[in-house]
């Protein structure tokens, strides 16, 4: 069942399905916040496809502001 899982599903389930899962896989959700059980998925679901690196083109503006520390 973990297989088919995919991060984007975990992390748009409600609470139910949530429930549901985590009790599926033999843990009691009873304590556990959304946040927790998703985590708790998240950890146990397989990678769905690597992330991509972001292209950051520039210094941001704000850096230039920065001060120095030395």
């Amino acid at each position: 069942m973990a297989s088919s899982l995919t991060a984007r599903d975990i992390l748009t389930m409600t609470s139910d399905n949530l429930r549901k899962y985590v009790s599926d896989f033999g843990q009691n959700p009873k304590n556990m916040t959304n946040t927790d059980m998703q985590t708790w998925l998240l950890e146990r679901a397989p990678p769905s496809e690597p992330a991509s690196q972001l292209e950051i083109t520039g210094m941001p503006s704000f850096v230039s502001k920065l001060t120095p520390e030395l």
